[in-house]
């Protein structure tokens, strides 16, 4: 077998599973009455764009379109289909090993390279029609957002080395904001029309990023991140229907022996009561589950965006009351699955105390949760301000 027929038969078998598990939530009926017309309406809405501009397009300049496309453009990162059992006998056969990886690694750039394709191709009328880009700058755009993909992969690649998630987090903000400023140099160089300048840079980072790639990935070294990075690519859609069914709840597993927060479980409160105990011990809980505190912010994202976006006043009244019933309902929902798992708890879920506790502690994150969301709507509204947006608060 060929290190090309051994990558086809992972790839084709990676399909097969990911198949499975849109067939899991997906049966035919869903298909024929709810993805197809969708697919249809959406296919029909782009070409009504291309006839005739929305409205909506003439508040939003094309720097914000940029820097929007930067943000996706850190989605995505490099699969070699490196299996556990590889450590144990492919690995003898380095050739085919190493051949296997370089196929897995030259698919991967190309379907990322796809996937920023694409966004230009929704963009594309608003490009063409509104902003009045002819196809060279167009191009010159996709191939440094081709370039700049390839080069994120690659620091991906390394940030997975790092152990410690406190500093990789902190690496990936530092690098964040670098590759940030570098684009938005690239964006002056574009405006000042200097395309053959943006094309050479981004063949520079397209060249320095797969000469460096195809390095890391022939490191025997790098193979057991490189499994947990296929892993979570794998396993990236099973993870998104558990984010969104309230029945199944995925467990957080982490390597650090620590909590990050309380290590040393601390006291919150001075005064010593029973309520306060309570409320002690679900806060504790509540703050080292990153699950739970991603789901919090979560659903104050989501209520931020719709409160800024969605222009009718009496439109934002109703989203926002509809905030505060799926804030309070979530938060009760948590409680009620965290309190009985300990048994002094369990023991005590009778006791007036007890339904105490719960209302304080619901009413706390609640609370905290109202502000949050009141500090996250001003500051988009400052940040639409400063681009002349009229999307607001109060718009409407």
């Amino acid at each position: 077998m060929s290190s090309w027929q051994l990558f086809r038969n992972r790839f084709l078998s990676d399909r097969k599973y990911q198949y499975g598990v849109f067939r899991s939530i997906a049966d035919w009926t869903i298909i024929v009455y709810l993805f197809i017309p969708a697919f249809l309406f959406l296919i029909i809405r782009y070409g009504s764009w291309w006839m005739e501009l929305p409205s909506w397009i003439e508040s939003i300049p094309f720097a914000l379109l940029f820097m929007l496309t930067y943000l996706l453009t850190w989605n995505g990162s490099i699969r070699t289909y490196v299996e556990e059992a590889d450590k144990v006998f492919l690995i003898k056969k380095q050739s085919l090993f190493f051949g296997m990886k370089k196929w897995g690694y030259l698919y991967s750039l190309f379907s990322q390279s796809l996937g920023t394709a694409s966004i230009f191709v929704i963009l594309l009328p608003f490009l063409r029609n509104y902003y009045g880009m002819n196809w060279m700058e167009i191009s010159s755009l996709l191939f440094f957002f081709i370039a700049l993909k390839a080069l994120i992969m690659l620091i991906k690649l390394y940030f997975k080395k790092i152990e410690k998630k406190f500093k990789r987090v902190v690496l990936s903000i530092l690098m964040f904001v670098v590759l940030s400023s570098f684009s938005q140099l690239i964006y002056f160089f574009w405006a000042q029309g200097a395309l053959i300048l943006v094309c050479l840079c981004g063949m520079i980072l397209l060249i320095i990023s797969i000469y460096f790639s195809l390095k890391a990935i022939q490191k025997l070294s790098t193979i057991d991140h490189e499994i947990d990075m296929g892993r979570a690519d794998k396993t990236k859609n099973i993870e998104l229907i558990f984010m969104f069914s309230n029945e199944m709840e995925k467990p957080v597993i982490s390597k650090r022996t620590k909590p990050f927060f309380f290590r040393r479980s601390k006291r919150i409160f001075k005064k010593r009561t029973r309520v306060n105990g309570f409320i002690e011990l679900f806060f504790k809980v509540f703050i080292r589950n990153r699950s739970y505190v991603m789901s919090y912010f979560q659903i104050i994202s989501v209520g931020t965006v719709a409160l800024v976006l969605i222009p009718p006043l009496w439109i934002k009244l109703i989203i926002f009351i509809g905030f505060l019933i799926m804030m309070n309902s979530w938060l009760s929902l948590i409680w009620d699955k965290v309190a009985p798992s300990n048994p002094l708890s369990k023991k005590y879920s009778k006791t007036d105390f007890y339904f105490t506790a719960r209302n304080r502690a619901v009413m706390s994150l609640f609370i905290i949760a109202i502000i949050l969301l009141g500090i996250f709507v001003l500051c988009w509204q400052s940040l639409l301000a400063q681009f002349g947006l009229p999307f607001g608060l109060f718009r409407g």
